[in-house]
């Protein structure tokens, strides 16, 4: 069925609701065609209302040349805008490339204005880094090579272990499987950054990094919940966290099966990317980054000793337990609560702060307040790494004193949450099918437009 050029979103109806969202299969590839015919950026790059051509700057480009490469021909206001703290140089940099206006208006609802709540918490944020400890990333890339080690080292003993009894094997399978998503979590802070060899052991797990650069760094954090959110249309039609009044009954009861879904995410992901990969979806090219996910029962069958088929159904199981875990805790985060805005609620405004938005969306988990090694493998501290997202887990502990004034001085709220509380909300978000309404009357915000 050809897609529906005259079809407009729900909460921002000005705008085109994304060309390819509900086509299968739905992939980051999918979604970046989509927006290269909406975005009105001509085959260059475009950043707010002018489009610039970076191809010579491309293996220049500090975060890697894969950011540019994958973004050719759409908008990236707001990754410019949030990947880059110090945007005085950024921008100078920008101009260099400049080549003319855009002729179409943006297809998005975000301002990024200079007295706007984003821009004046970034420019405190920026000031603020220099005061966080130097080696401070160094703790995050500690607790990830930690993790490493124990999983080289535990999951060829889980196979010896097997063989020797099977009660401590089917324990030492779950805490692998554990193992796995941690690890997996960690190397989400990696990818979200320049290149590091660190984002590649996210694919140990059957996910791939560099499709998740686009469906969570540059699809998810910067139009969070939104029709262009395509990590909430990739678990479609099996989870429906949109509220819609046609929801079906059976996917209102999605709270009975939804841990079915969780355990086979990673493996259906894995078997996704490689199939698109042999029929060429939408020009998907192999690297030898999909080989990593096959390395660890590769080595768990060397080293453990554990006749081959019986290592690959102790891999499965670790990469199902693994998936489980990284998918609760990841729908537990921050996002998926039946407080939060969704596509089809009533916005704040017609168009509205970036900043703004991200805290309409998010309600943070307590637990992890201030605990590194927690936030870093349960995707804590949500709040300032969607806001900051280039940032290093082990940094943002020493910025929330700062968001918190700031969001005082806005009249806004960083809501929390536990996660007893949040398993409920995703629950209940699963059901809801009436509009929240996010509109707003009397705060400081309104006064300051």
């Amino acid at each position: 069925m050809a897609p529906n050029l005259d079809r407009r979103q729900t909460s921002f109806p000005d705008l085109q609701y994304p060309l390819l969202r509900d086509q299968d299969p739905k992939t980051a590839q999918q979604w970046l065609a989509g927006k290269k015919v909406q975005d009105g950026a001509n085959g260059l790059w475009r950043v707010h209302d002018s489009l610039y051509d970076l191809t010579n700057f491309i293996d220049f480009h500090p975060g890697g040349t894969q950011w540019l490469e994958f973004t050719k021909g759409t908008d990236i206001t707001e990754a410019f805008e949030t990947h880059h703290i110090r945007s005085d140089l950024a921008e100078t940099i920008l101009a260099k490339y400049f080549v003319c206006q855009a002729e179409l208006p943006r297809n998005s609802p975000f301002t990024f204005k200079e007295d706007g709540f984003y821009r004046t918490l970034k420019a405190k944020i920026a000031g603020r880094l220099k005061d966080i400890p130097k080696d401070t990333r160094k703790k995050s890339d500690y607790v990830t090579d930690a993790l490493l080690i124990a999983l080289l080292i535990g999951s060829p003993l889980c196979c010896w272990i097997w063989r020797q009894n099977l009660i401590l094997g089917a324990v030492t399978t779950v805490a692998l499987g554990y193992l796995l998503s941690a690890l997996t979590i960690c190397a989400h802070n990696y990818f979200h950054r320049t290149d590091s060899w660190r984002m590649y052991l996210f694919n140990i797990s059957g996910f791939s990094y560099s499709d998740w650069r686009i469906s969570h760094a540059m699809s998810h954090h910067l139009h969070t919940n939104t029709a262009q959110d395509i990590e909430l249309s990739m678990l479609e039609p099996f989870l429906q966290f949109l509220p819609t009044p046609v929801k079906p009954i059976w996917a209102q009861m999605a709270a009975f099966y939804y841990p079915i879904v969780f355990c086979l995410t990673s493996l259906a992901c894995l078997l996704k990317e490689l199939i698109t990969i042999v029929v060429k979806h939408h020009d998907k090219k192999a690297s030898f980054a999909n080989l990593i996910p096959f390395t660890l029962p590769i080595w768990m069958w060397l080293a453990g000793g554990l006749f081959l088929p019986w290592t690959l159904a102790v891999w499965l199981a670790i990469v199902i337990i693994g998936s489980f875990f990284f998918m609760i805790l990841g729908l537990t985060a921050g996002h998926h609560s039946i407080q939060n805005f969704f596509e089809g609620d009533t916005p704040r405004q017609k168009y509205l702060d970036w900043g703004i938005h991200q805290l309409d969306t998010i309600v943070e988990r307590i637990e992890f307040a201030g605990n590194h090694v927690r936030s870093i493998t349960g995707f804590g501290d949500h709040a300032l790494h969607h806001l900051f997202p280039t940032l290093d887990h082990a940094e943002l502990k020493y910025l929330y004193p700062t968001l918190i004034e700031h969001c005082e001085k806005f009249e806004m709220e960083l809501r929390m949450t536990n996660f007893y509380e949040a398993i409920l909300n995703h629950s209940k978000q699963l059901i809801r099918k009436r509009r929240n309404n996010f509109t707003i009357t009397n705060s400081k915000f309104d006064k300051r437009k």
